[in-house]
Protein backbone atom coordinates (compact mmCIF):
# COMPACT_ATOMS: atom_id res chain seq x y z
CA UNK A 1 0.00 0.00 0.00
CA UNK A 2 1.28 3.57 -1.02
CA UNK A 3 1.52 6.26 1.14
CA UNK A 4 -2.10 8.05 -0.56
CA UNK A 5 -3.30 4.66 -0.09
CA UNK A 6 -2.65 4.73 3.65
CA UNK A 7 -3.74 8.28 4.53
CA UNK A 8 -7.11 7.34 2.77
CA UNK A 9 -7.19 4.43 4.57
CA UNK A 10 -7.11 6.46 7.38
CA UNK A 11 -9.73 9.32 6.46
CA UNK A 12 -12.36 6.02 5.70
CA UNK A 13 -11.19 4.83 9.57
CA UNK A 14 -11.90 8.35 10.88
CA UNK A 15 -15.05 8.49 9.12
CA UNK A 16 -16.20 5.07 10.61
CA UNK A 17 -15.28 6.55 14.70
CA UNK A 18 -17.54 9.49 13.65
CA UNK A 19 -20.22 7.15 13.10
CA UNK A 20 -19.56 4.80 15.78
CA UNK A 21 -19.27 7.91 18.06
CA UNK A 22 -22.70 9.70 16.78
CA UNK A 23 -24.46 6.36 17.08
CA UNK A 24 -23.36 6.23 20.73
CA UNK A 25 -23.70 9.98 21.27
CA UNK A 26 -20.74 11.48 21.81
CA UNK A 27 -21.69 14.41 19.25
CA UNK A 28 -18.38 16.59 19.90
CA UNK A 29 -16.48 13.45 19.70
CA UNK A 30 -17.83 12.70 16.65
CA UNK A 31 -17.13 15.99 14.88
CA UNK A 32 -13.96 15.63 15.59
CA UNK A 33 -13.72 12.09 14.18
CA UNK A 34 -15.74 13.62 10.89
CA UNK A 35 -13.23 16.57 10.18
CA UNK A 36 -10.13 14.09 10.27
CA UNK A 37 -12.07 12.05 7.82
CA UNK A 38 -12.05 15.10 5.35
CA UNK A 39 -8.87 15.70 6.45
CA UNK A 40 -7.22 13.08 5.73
CA UNK A 41 -9.03 12.69 2.25
CA UNK A 42 -7.38 15.76 1.43
CA UNK A 43 -4.11 15.10 2.85
CA UNK A 44 -4.27 11.76 0.53
CA UNK A 45 -4.74 13.77 -2.68
CA UNK A 46 -2.34 16.24 -1.69
CA UNK A 47 0.58 13.88 -1.29
CA UNK A 48 -0.81 12.32 -4.62
CA UNK A 49 0.10 15.74 -6.39
CA UNK A 50 3.41 15.81 -3.75
CA UNK A 51 1.97 18.88 -2.02
CA UNK A 52 2.79 18.51 1.62
CA UNK A 53 1.49 20.76 4.32
CA UNK A 54 2.57 21.27 8.21
CA UNK A 55 -0.77 23.11 9.68
CA UNK A 56 -4.68 22.36 8.99
CA UNK A 57 -4.72 25.68 7.64
CA UNK A 58 -2.22 25.40 5.16
CA UNK A 59 -4.22 22.36 3.90
CA UNK A 60 -7.18 23.90 3.66
CA UNK A 61 -5.33 26.67 1.06
CA UNK A 62 -3.52 24.18 -0.40
CA UNK A 63 -6.52 21.96 -1.00
CA UNK A 64 -8.40 25.00 -2.69
CA UNK A 65 -5.21 25.80 -5.06
CA UNK A 66 -4.49 22.45 -6.54
CA UNK A 67 -8.14 20.68 -7.01
CA UNK A 68 -10.59 23.32 -7.00
CA UNK A 69 -8.64 26.19 -8.79
CA UNK A 70 -6.22 24.01 -10.48
CA UNK A 71 -8.64 21.07 -11.23
CA UNK A 72 -12.48 20.09 -11.25
CA UNK A 73 -13.19 19.53 -7.38
CA UNK A 74 -16.84 20.49 -6.56
CA UNK A 75 -16.54 23.84 -5.24
CA UNK A 76 -19.02 23.31 -2.87
CA UNK A 77 -18.02 19.70 -1.88
CA UNK A 78 -14.60 21.65 -1.39
CA UNK A 79 -15.97 24.22 1.69
CA UNK A 80 -16.59 21.15 3.29
CA UNK A 81 -13.34 20.81 4.63
CA UNK A 82 -12.85 24.29 6.27
CA UNK A 83 -16.42 24.10 7.54
CA UNK A 84 -16.36 20.87 9.18
CA UNK A 85 -12.50 22.22 10.51
CA UNK A 86 -14.37 24.71 12.18
CA UNK A 87 -16.94 23.05 14.07
CA UNK A 88 -14.19 20.77 14.64
CA UNK A 89 -11.93 23.69 16.68
CA UNK A 90 -15.25 24.39 18.47
CA UNK A 91 -15.52 21.03 19.74
CA UNK A 92 -12.35 20.19 20.74
CA UNK A 93 -11.59 23.54 22.33
CA UNK A 94 -14.22 26.05 23.03
CA UNK A 95 -15.39 23.49 26.70
CA UNK A 96 -18.74 25.41 26.72
CA UNK A 97 -19.41 24.06 23.17
CA UNK A 98 -22.21 20.57 23.44
CA UNK A 99 -22.90 19.83 20.00
CA UNK A 100 -26.49 18.88 19.55
CA UNK A 101 -27.55 15.47 17.37
CA UNK A 102 -28.14 17.20 14.14
CA UNK A 103 -24.73 19.24 14.19
CA UNK A 104 -23.08 15.82 14.45
CA UNK A 105 -25.43 14.21 12.34
CA UNK A 106 -25.04 16.90 9.52
CA UNK A 107 -20.82 17.09 9.78
CA UNK A 108 -21.33 13.40 9.44
CA UNK A 109 -22.92 13.26 6.45
CA UNK A 110 -20.78 16.26 4.91
CA UNK A 111 -17.92 13.79 5.42
CA UNK A 112 -18.96 10.81 3.51
CA UNK A 113 -20.12 13.52 0.67
CA UNK A 114 -16.46 15.03 0.85
CA UNK A 115 -15.09 11.04 0.96
CA UNK A 116 -17.10 10.22 -2.05
CA UNK A 117 -15.73 13.53 -4.37
CA UNK A 118 -12.26 12.20 -3.04
CA UNK A 119 -12.43 9.14 -4.12
CA UNK A 120 -12.75 10.74 -8.00
CA UNK A 121 -9.46 11.88 -7.74
CA UNK A 122 -8.09 8.85 -6.12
Amino acid sequence: MDEVDLIFKRAIDALSDAEFTFLNGRYNISINRSYYAVFYGSKALLIKKGVETTKHSGNIVKFGLEYVINDSFDSKIAKILSELEEDRSSADYDFEFDAEKIQAKENLEKAKKFLEECKKFL
